[in-house]
């Protein structure tokens, strides 16, 4: 793995804010914006950033970069025992990987669907474009064939993003993130010059001071930062071990933070200023789902008024394009992270790995072109997407912080700095005391609120779906560190006779 590089320092940037920016970006950003206050929420955000997000992810990068490995090896590396750790990380990005391909294939047809949408509501006002993806192209209660063709072409294009490696990963982000920032801005620019534009901007980034109270705000806030950088997931090591000698951590670092709260600021922008333009601001919804499935169509249906069908579905063709290639990115470096740990584990052909990741991944994908669709998602992607991430994050934290003195990540991070340097205390703190407390804190209030309160709408599901794919798939994230030990152990043992059969 380790001799596998980047071959310029761009790439490394834009592969890791490909990795960094996607639909959380994009749709749930925006949302919270909407619920905790607008500026408010972007002001606790933006402290959170500076004092969680920004020393974790300088932290994986460097470790990476000395271990020349992925999660597994930089946890093995902090604790011996550890390993564990590192695997099940990769499994949950893997799982994670398998809901934005499955969201994916659902954009993707959205995408092609869009333009029909769009002329049907010019021809006949009444047309319910917010029900439109899920009773006419999810199809129902039926089996879709065309989300089931749009998943499979997704992994097709995923597998040629993976077959290369770094070298891919560094080509294919120069479309899925500067293509993408470039249509945003497009957007915004669209949603500036509706005329109560000024109205969604004063509700976007004026703060509400009173709302600081909230100790609600405050934990989500504090935990956006986390599922926006992709940190916590297994990615930047992998990256890390990508980097070449001579790479400024603390530099890039900043970069890439910065381009992550920037693209998701603009995000909101384009929601808030189309959706007041439109007359769609009571509509804003936290749900990412909501957004990109229900209310985007209805405001697409609307950008330059029912009697500009062509106009609309341009518009429409062209942002569900920019989320696709958000979903893609992610995915791909979300699969990145476990493929290439266990490529060299096994000594496997990164080639056939991702093949074999990629058909299996389809295959498992096909339950969103499904009727229990609306379940996998739900229930799946609550668990993988916020539970495990959360508790991994309090081992990962807890790892860091206690080995981060010993294993000098601050002299790592600051090897190649020249003015602006990582402060070594503040970097302690933020590993030892902040995230470790900010992230139990998130754990435990994530619970209450799914054994008290959340467990009423989970109720409508089917206690074998909960199970099959909340609990279930956990376990098995959590313990496949344990079971891949035994399989090195068994191959170990089988060397050993076979070297005694020999003798």
């Amino acid at each position: 793995m380790s001799q596998e590089k980047f071959k310029t320092r761009g790439g490394f940037i834009l592969a890791s804010i490909g990795a960094a920016v996607g639909l959380g970006n994009a749709l749930r950003f925006p949302g919270l914006c909407a619920k905790y206050g607008g500026g408010t929420f972007l002001f606790i955000y933006l402290i959170a950033l500076l004092v969680m997000g920004v020393p974790i992810l300088n932290a994986e990068i460097a470790l990476g970069r000395k271990v020349g490995g992925g999660a597994p090896k930089c946890m093995a590396r902090l604790n011996k025992k550890a390993e564990p750790v590192g695997w099940a990380s990769c499994f949950n990005s893997l799982i994670v990987a398998i809901i934005y391909a499955g969201l994916l294939g659902w954009i993707i047809a959205m995408l092609i669907k869009i333009v029909p949408l769009c002329k049907a509501t010019s021809e006949n006002p009444r047309t319910d474009a917010a029900g439109y993806f899920f009773t006419e192209v999810l199809n129902g209660n039926s089996f879709s064939p065309i989300v089931c063709g749009c998943i499979i072409a997704a992994w097709v294009v995923m597998y040629f993003c993976l077959r290369g490696g770094a070298k891919s990963l560094a080509a294919t982000a120069k479309f899925t993130v500067i293509i993408p920032i470039v249509l945003l801005l497009f957007f915004a620019i669209r949603g500036l010059t509706y005329s109560n534009s000024g109205k969604a901007l004063y509700a976007l980034f004026v703060p509400d001071f009173k709302a600081l109270a909230n100790g609600e705000l405050w934990l989500t806030a504090l935990g956006q930062v986390f599922f926006s950088l992709s940190i916590l997931v297994g990615i930047m090591p992998a990256y890390g071990a990508y980097l070449p000698e001579g790479t400024n951590v603390f530099r890039d670092s900043l970069i890439i933070a910065g381009a992550d709260f920037f693209v998701s600021v603009l995000s909101s922008v384009v929601l808030f200023t189309t959706l007041y333009g439109c007359g769609l601001q009571n509509d804003i919804s936290q749900s990412g789902i909501v957004t990109a499935f229900v209310v985007y169509p209805v405001a697409i249906t609307r950008v330059f008024s029912l009697s500009h069908p062509a106009l609309n579905g341009a518009v429409g063709v062209l942002f569900y394009f920019s989320l696709a290639m958000m979903a893609a990115q992610s995915a791909v470096s979300m699969i990145e992270a476990a493929a290439n740990p266990l490529a060299e584990k096994f000594k496997i052909k990164k080639k056939k790995l991702a093949l074999f990741i990629c058909l299996i991944g389809a295959a498992v994908c096909l339950t969103f072109a499904t009727p229990l669709a609306a379940a996998v998602v739900d229930i799946a992607d609550h668990f993988a997407n916020y539970f495990n991430i959360l508790l991994l994050g309090v081992a990962e934290s807890l790892l860091l912080g206690l080995s981060a003195k010993r294993e000098d990540l601050v002299g790592e991070i600051n090897r190649y700095t020249k003015r602006i340097r990582m402060p070594k205390k503040a970097f302690l703190i933020s590993l030892k005391v902040i995230c470790p407390v900010v992230l139990c804190s998130l754990t435990a209030w994530g619970l209450y609120n799914f054994i008290f309160v959340e467990h009423l709408s989970y109720g409508s599901y089917p206690v074998w779906a909960q199970i099959i794919f909340g609990w279930v798939v956990s376990v098995i994230i959590f313990s496949s560190g344990f079971v891949i030990k035994l399989i090195d152990r068994g191959k170990g043992l089988r060397f050993i006779r076979r070297k005694k059969s020999l003798q």
